[in-house]
């Protein structure tokens, strides 16, 4: 078998290789046919920009932000620093048509990313790219609405495809963004979107050589995760049901959040954020016993959680226990030496144990990471002497 492979590859390799040619040439000219211009992308996709607008809930202004649908059934994704505060949220299209938030279906604090269902039918929707398959210099364009300023489009190129900011991948791009485009799309020159733009830095604070192209957006693959089919959302996962409870608890609907929270953890036992959230709303309702039960759990499925650590040291301390509240805090220390609010609570609980040479080395500590407040605890703890 190898011997015929090898004599048919010698007798037709000009045709082989003349063919491959020819195919690499038309998948660029294909590519090429496939490209877009902005103004031709911002046709094809303004009728699913949408201007997120919203209130508290005396339906007070809070701000507005951008967004896009994903679904005909009106599912729109944004960024979730657009939404975090609101208690009432519509989204107005192109074509003047408005909708009523009618429930969260995911979001993320950390990504900055939410997914939202709308009180709509039939809405127009943008195609989903694939966010790994961007490259640096790969032409872009930034869709959504500054301002107020409906479907404004800037173009530039990807500067960094999997660029770290603060832990997290995003795509750095040069196109500008502005105040109220976070949660509006990125888009590749085949107009499909590739990323959900969320923020940028200031490369220059001088007026006089501003220039701006330090702008990020998340990749859209993250939402695409959390979808499945005719790029409908899956409902009752474990994360579904962590995103409504955190809603609640933001809304200090605090039974509500419980449930949510604990159908996240019956679905994934291993969810570590959920109990931990449980845990904090055990706090609010007094119930103490069961706030150290959930800390626990999360730091036993994730003993680098720093966090968990944290809240599991000051549930020690709700109950008097300050002799393991010490441990957790130092595990917190070790895990994070700059937590400064860890410091800061360890030194008082040295203090009500009268170990005061431990207390100040601990503000001592304090003061080298944030003079001032370790400054201001240390005359406080004179003043008291």
């Amino acid at each position: 078998m190898k011997e015929k492979i090898k004599n048919f590859i010698k007798r037709f390799s000009k045709e082989i290789i003349v063919a491959l040619i020819l195919a690499a040439i038309a998948a660029v000219v294909i590519e090429g046919i496939n490209e877009k211009t902005g103004e031709e992308i911002l046709n094809k996709n303004q009728k699913a920009i949408a201007i997120v607008v919203t209130y508290d809930k005396n339906m007070k202004l809070l701000g507005q932000g951008s967004g896009f649908f994903v679904s005909s059934g009106g599912i729109l994704v944004t960024a979730y620093h657009v939404i975090e505060e609101a208690s009432f949220v519509t989204a107005k299209l192109y074509s003047g048509a408005y909708y009523n938030l009618k429930e969260v279906i995911g979001a993320d604090k950390n990504l900055d990313i939410a997914v939202l269902q709308f009180d709509a039918q039939e809405t127009p929707f943008v195609k989903i790219g694939d966010s790994n398959k961007i490259k640096t210099g790969e032409k872009v364009f930034a869709i959504g609405s500054p301002m107020g300023l409906e479907n404004s489009v800037s173009n530039g190129i990807i500067s960094n495809p999997k660029s770290k900011l603060d832990g997290i991948e995003l795509i750095q791009f040069s196109a500008s963004i502005s105040s109220g485009s976070s949660g509006g799309g990125l888009f590749n020159t085949r107009g499909k979107v590739i990323g959900i733009t969320i923020g940028s830095i200031d490369s220059s604070r001088k007026e006089e050589d501003f220039s701006q192209n330090l702008n990020f957006a998340v990749p859209i693959n993250l939402i695409k995760k959390a979808m499945e089919g005719g790029g409908e959302l899956v409902e009752g996962s474990p994360g579904y049901y962590y995103s409504l409870g955190i809603i609640a608890k933001n809304k200090k609907k605090d039974d509500i959040a419980e449930e949510n929270f604990k159908k996240a953890v019956s679905l994934d036992e291993k969810y570590v954020a959920a109990y931990t959230e449980l845990g904090l709303i055990y706090y609010n309702k007094g119930l103490y016993d069961l706030e150290i039960e959930m800390f626990k759990k999360a730091v036993d499925l994730d003993s680098n959680d720093s966090n968990a650590h944290y809240y599991l040291a000051t549930a020690y301390e709700d109950i008097g226990q300050y002799n393991l509240a010490i441990d957790e805090y130092k595990k917190v220390i070790e895990l994070d030496p700059g937590d400064t609010d860890a410091i800061y609570s360890l030194v008082i609980v040295y203090l009500t144990q009268g170990e005061k040479s431990k207390a100040f080395e601990m503000v001592n500590r304090l003061e080298e990471l944030n003079p001032g407040l370790g400054n201001e605890l240390k005359m406080l703890i004179n003043r008291v002497k």
